[in-house]
C-alpha cells in the first residue's frame, strides 16, 4: 500500500473546533437577551372573530389556573432551566389579561421577576380590554412595574365594532385612554382591525385619524381574518354579515393605511407595525428581528422557542392544569430546531419586520446567506420583491405587501408547503352553533344575499 501522507499524524485530538482564542472567554457564559410571555385565558366576552385559546370569565376558576401558572414558573426555576435567559421584556396576552384583578397579575409578574432574571429596565406589557380596565387598575400595574399597555380598541366606529362582535363601544374608548394617561403610561400601543365585510374606505379614514389623535406611541393594524369555527365564520355561514370585501379594496385600505401612519410621525418598522421613533416593541425585537432572540411561554397555548426547541404547551385549560398539578411539563407540542431551520428562521421571521443583514448571518452561522438561500435571493430579487442593499436584503415596495408569500420560500424540510399549526379550543356553545344553523338553513332559501336576520 503506498503511503498516502508524508509523515503520519499521531496528535490526540481531544476537542474540536482547535482555534481557540483569548477574545472569546468572556462569551463563555454570556446571558442570552430574551422574552417571556403569559396567557391569561379569561375574557369577560369572547369576541366573535377570535381564534385564540380563551375562556369566558363567568364560571372559571380563576384562582386553579393561576394556581397551575405560579407551578409551572416555579418549576422552571427550580429545575435551573431559564438560568442563562437575560429578560429583556415580558408581555401579558390572552384572553384578556384586565379581566382578572390587577393584584392577581403583578403578583404573577412579581413571580417571574423574583424567579429569574429580568431587566430592570425590562419593557412589560400587559393587555387591556375597555370593559374589564379602569384607572384603579392602571395605577396598580404602574405601581407593580409594568409599563406599557396594549389597547385592543379594534374600531372606533360602533357599527364595524357590532360586526366583528366586539363587546365595547366607542364610548368606552375615551375613559380606558384617560386611564391610562392618568396612571402615568407614556408608551401605550392600540390594535385596530380593518377590512371588516361591509367596511367603506370613508370609516377606514375616520378611524385611522381617531387612532393618531390618541397619541398611541405604538399601532398594530391589521385586516380582519374570519377564522374557522368561530362564531363570526358561522355568522358569514348565516348570511348575516355584508359581503366581503374585494381584493382592490383592502389592497386600497392597506395603502390607506400605510400613508397614513407614514405621514403623521410613524414609521412602518414591519408588518402590521407602526410605532414613533424609539417606541419599537421590544417583544417584537427578540421574538421577530434577526438575529431572533429566546423567548418562553408560561400558560395555556403558549408558545416558546427556546433550548433549541419550539413548543406550546397544551390549549385546554384543564389539559394544563392537569399536567402542572401532577408535576409534569405542560407541553403538547414540539420540535427541535436544527441548523438548517434556525437558518430559515433568520429570514422567515426577520423578513416579517422587512429586512436582515447578511453579515449578522455570517456571524451567526458562519456561513454566508447567498451559500445557503442564493437561489431564492436571487429569484425574489429579480422579481423585485427583495433588493440588496448595502449589507442587508431588504423587502419592496411590493414584497411588502406579498410579505407571508415572501417569507415561506424560506421555509425548509417539513415545513414547507405547511401553514402554521394552532392550537384551537372552540368557544362556540352548542345552542349558538344550533340557532345560527337554524338561521343558516332559513337565509339560504332566501334570494336575496341580505341578511334577513341579526344575531
Amino acid at each position: 500500500m503506498t503511503n498516502p501522507y508524508l509523515e503520519k499524524d499521531n496528535e490526540f485530538v481531544a476537542w474540536y473546533p482547535v482555534d481557540l482564542e483569548a477574545r472569546n472567554t468572556e462569551s463563555v457564559w454570556k446571558r442570552r437577551q430574551s422574552g417571556y410571555y403569559v396567557h391569561i385565558p379569561f375574557c369577560t366576552a369572547i369576541c366573535d372573530y377570535c381564534g385564540f385559546s380563551v375562556e369566558r370569565l363567568k364560571g372559571a376558576n380563576v384562582s386553579s389556573y393561576l394556581d397551575a401558572l405560579k407551578t409551572e414558573i416555579l418549576r422552571y426555576r427550580d429545575l435551573g432551566r431559564l438560568a442563562m435567559q437575560d429578560f429583556v421584556c415580558g408581555h401579558f396576552g390572552g384572553g384578556t389579561p384586565s379581566a382578572i384583578p390587577a393584584e392577581q397579575l403583578i403578583s404573577i409578574k412579581s413571580l417571574i421577576d423574583e424567579c429569574f432574571t429580568v431587566r430592570e429596565d425590562a419593557e412589560v406589557t400587559v393587555e387591556v380590554n375597555p370593559i374589564s380596565f379602569n384607572l384603579e387598575m392602571a395605577r396598580i400595574y404602574r405601581r407593580g412595574g409594568v409599563n406599557r399597555i396594549s389597547f385592543g380598541i379594534q374600531s372606533f366606529d360602533d357599527a364595524i365594532l357590532a360586526t366583528i362582535g366586539r363587546p365595547h363601544r366607542a364610548e368606552h374608548v375615551s375613559a380606558t385612554l384617560e386611564a391610562i394617561r392618568q396612571a402615568g403610561f407614556e408608551n401605550y400601543s392600540i390594535d385596530l382591525i380593518y377590512g371588516v365585510p361591509g367596511q367603506t374606505i370613508d370609516q377606514l379614514n375616520s378611524d385611522l385619524d381617531k387612532a393618531i389623535a390618541t397619541g398611541a406611541t405604538h399601532i398594530s393594524s391589521f385586516r380582519l381574518e374570519i377564522i374557522p369555527m368561530t362564531k363570526l365564520k358561522l355568522r358569514e355561514s348565516a348570511r348575516l354579515l355584508p359581503e366581503r370585501l374585494s381584493d382592490t379594496q383592502l389592497n386600497e385600505m392597506d395603502e390607506a393605511v400605510r400613508r397614513r401612519f407614514e405621514e403623521t410621525g410613524y414609521h412602518a418598522y414591519g408588518a402590521f407595525n407602526y410605532a414613533k421613533p424609539g417606541f419599537e416593541s421590544v417583544h417584537n425585537e427578540v421574538a421577530f428581528i434577526a438575529p431572533q432572540g429566546e423567548y418562553i411561554g408560561f400558560g395555556n397555548s403558549a408558545y416558546s422557542c427556546i433550548n433549541d426547541h419550539v413548543f406550546c404547551n397544551y390549549a385546554d385549560v384543564d389539559e394544563y392544569k392537569n399536567a402542572v398539578f401532577s408535576g409534569n411539563d405542560p407541553i403538547a407540542l414540539a420540535t427541535r430546531v436544527d441548523p438548517l431551520n434556525k437558518m430559515a428562521r433568520f429570514f422567515v421571521l426577520g423578513l416579517k419586520f422587512f429586512h436582515v443583514s447578511r453579515q449578522d448571518f455570517l456571524d451567526t452561522f458562519g456561513i454566508d446567506a447567498e451559500d445557503m438561500f442564493g437561489d431564492i435571493i436571487n429569484s425574489l430579487c429579480d422579481r423585485k420583491l427583495l433588493a440588496r442593499m448595502g449589507d442587508r436584503y431588504v423587502l419592496t415596495e411590493v414584497g411588502r405587501k406579498y410579505v407571508n408569500n415572501v417569507i415561506k420560500e424560506f421555509f425548509v424540510g417539513n415545513s414547507v408547503g405547511k401553514n402554521q399549526y394552532p392550537q384551537f379550543t372552540p368557544t362556540l356553545t352548542v345552542n349558538e352553533i344550533l340557532k345560527l344553523a337554524k338561521i343558516a338553513e332559513r337565509n339560504a332559501a332566501l334570494p336575496s344575499a341580505v341578511p334577513s336576520v341579526t344575531a
